[in-house]
């Protein structure tokens, strides 16, 4: 606000005189009010920077991590370099990731994974939990918090989770998930080839 504010006084300033002119009046301060001092004109490259800059207030706020969703929506040429290593390490290359096929350590249970392969996996977010049985088994008071959110997101709920009941999202199609549901499905484990 005060940036904005600076730069109306700039900009009318120029056109109508320093003394005098409408914002001056208006937003004249008054000595028995207590405000702070006004923000300092910026400079010219300040201003140019400042509205070149991508506003935070478009910006999406994932509900998940990438970590938390193993990295499945995110484009190869998107992945820190450290996921980058890790889907190396299991078989991964940008068109087979991008493409999201299939590859032989998908095929593998948790303890079949060689040591090299469960460090890559543990890289990209999955546990056993995860990448065996998508936590089916595993009681709500024992699920992370992250897994929860994502099981809340999808329709359970404690009572629902625990008693194994079928909620509305399994009658779905991958493709008829939004992306933020396609998410909450890779924190719990599932993805194109296993929902």
């Amino acid at each position: 606000m005060a940036f904005a504010l600076a730069t109306a006084h700039n900009i009318i300033s120029s056109c109508c005189g320093p003394e005098g002119n409408i914002f001056n009046k208006l937003f004249k301060k008054d000595n028995n009010e207590d405000q702070a001092d006004p923000a300092p004109t910026p400079s010219a490259a300040t201003a140019a920077t400042a509205t070149t800059a991508p506003s935070t207030a478009n910006k999406i706020i994932k509900e998940f991590s990438d970590k938390d969703a193993k990295y499945e929506d995110i484009p190869w040429s998107k992945l820190p370099m450290s996921a980058r290593k890790a889907a190396k390490a299991i078989g991964f290359d940008q068109a087979t990731w991008d493409n999201k096929e299939w590859l032989p350590v998908d095929s593998k249970h948790w303890d079949e994974l060689t040591p090299e392969e469960l460090a890559a996996c543990e890289t990209l977010g999955w546990s056993k939990d995860s990448w065996d049985t998508k936590y089916d088994g595993v009681y709500w008071k024992d699920l992370p918090d992250v897994v929860k959110r994502a099981c809340e997101k999808m329709g359970w709920d404690q009572t629902k989770w625990d008693e194994d009941w079928d909620v509305e999202c399994w009658d779905k199609d991958w493709e008829e998930f939004s992306d933020d549901e396609k998410r909450a499905l890779h924190v719990l484990g599932y993805y194109v080839h296993t929902w």
